[in-house]
């Protein structure tokens, strides 16, 4: 697609070719095969910011079910300065895909293998197939332009309209089979415990340097936890993260790195967080055949039998570690303007839900 190509690409700093190199064998072992061939190594673009992603295809020539080729993704953990969480929580996510893959309703990428042992490549990795499709970018904005924009609002709504079955097909996973994602202090409920987190992540990533509005809006928070239940929330949730088919159907959903149990309303929140940042909050018209606000929450409450909890709260979360994590990814990627000299439309729309100023460096 032609917008792919304006992507970045967040290369780490690795010799792609020796990786495939000590590939080969690992690979091997696992596919129970004398040797196997790996080829086109590639980094994704405009993906793999938070971890380290790498495409790849594998082909053998016999094994036990005979010759074979696959079609791969690498995912490896971030070295410490790539490090974009507090707590990546690595491991989790390889278990939290597993999971839901047994579970079936969520469509997700299937994982094969978990490799700890960092001596391989530098840091625990693992591996799973690769699924192909399109994906709705924010660079450049998708209501703005790229296949979505082109599509017909019919073709769009059955985007949405999917996209709204598996955003509620997560939060119909029973607790007892995601309590793997739970990092929470005992006793603690799942938002208390995301709002600890992000506490502490904002000393972690940016010490004396965060803008004073972070206090602000921490304290607000802080003043109105809302008492909900536990449940699984994606923590990334929204249209940019799920990859369509071209039948606009949904083949997979990414990225699950901020995954907890700080409940569906925390999806919900985000989802709606960003639609408006990615539209209206930009100055454009949400694409016809998407959604509306109202649809949204409607369509949600409809598919997953909940009542909408306390939308604002969430959507100032949401807006705090959007903004966190829009400084921390300064300061990996080595961008000069970080903290409060730098643009934050996340903070800014927080400040602006809760009827606040909003200071001029944060745009």
């Amino acid at each position: 697609m032609t917008e792919v190509n304006h992507l970045p690409v967040f290369s780490k700093g690795r010799d792609l070719d020796a990786a495939a190199t000590v590939l080969r064998p690992w690979l091997a072992d696992r596919l129970g095969v004398a040797d196997v061939e790996v080829g086109a190594l590639v980094y994704p673009r405009g993906a793999g910011v938070s971890n380290e992603t790498i495409l790849f295809n594998a082909r053998w020539s016999a094994g036990p079910t005979g010759p074979g080729r696959a079609e791969l993704v690498l995912r490896g953990a971030p070295a410490p300065d790539y490090q974009l969480f507090l707590d990546p929580g690595f491991r989790m996510q390889y278990d939290l895909l597993a999971a839901l893959g047994r579970s079936g309703s969520v469509r997700v990428p299937e994982v094969l293998w978990f490799e700890a042992d960092p001596a391989i490549l530098g840091q625990p990795f693992f591996v799973m197939r690769r699924l192909r499709g399109r994906v709705p970018v924010s660079m450049p904005v998708y209501n703005a332009s790229g296949w979505l924009s082109e599509a017909t609002p019919a073709q769009r709504r059955t985007a949405w309209e999917s996209a709204m079955g598996q955003l509620a097909a997560i939060h119909r996973v029973p607790l007892d089979d995601v309590r793997l994602v739970d990092r929470s202090e005992p006793g603690v409920t799942g938002v208390e415990g995301q709002l600890d987190y992000w506490t502490r992540f904002a000393s972690w990533a940016l010490g004396d340097d965060g803008p004073v509005v972070l206090t602000t809006l921490f304290d607000w928070l802080a003043d109105h936890v809302p008492v909900e239940p536990d449940g699984l929330s994606w923590g990334d949730a929204r249209i940019g993260n799920m990859m369509f088919g071209d039948d606009f159907e949904v083949v997979g959903v990414m990225d699950w790195e901020q995954a907890s149990l700080a409940g569906p309303t925390a999806d919900l929140g985000w989802w709606l967080f960003f639609d408006e940042i990615h539209s209206v909050d930009q100055g454009l018209a949400r694409l016809d055949g998407l959604g509306t606000r109202s649809e949204t929450s409607d369509r949600w409450e409809e598919l997953t039998g909940r009542r909408v909890g306390d939308l604002l709260w969430h959507e100032v979360f949401a807006g705090c570690k959007a903004g966190l994590l829009a400084m921390r990814s300064r300061r990996v990627m080595n961008v000069a303007a970080i903290g409060s000299r730098a643009r934050n439309p996340y903070l800014a729309k927080s400040l602006r839900l809760l009827g606040l100023p909003v200071p001029v460096e944060l745009g």
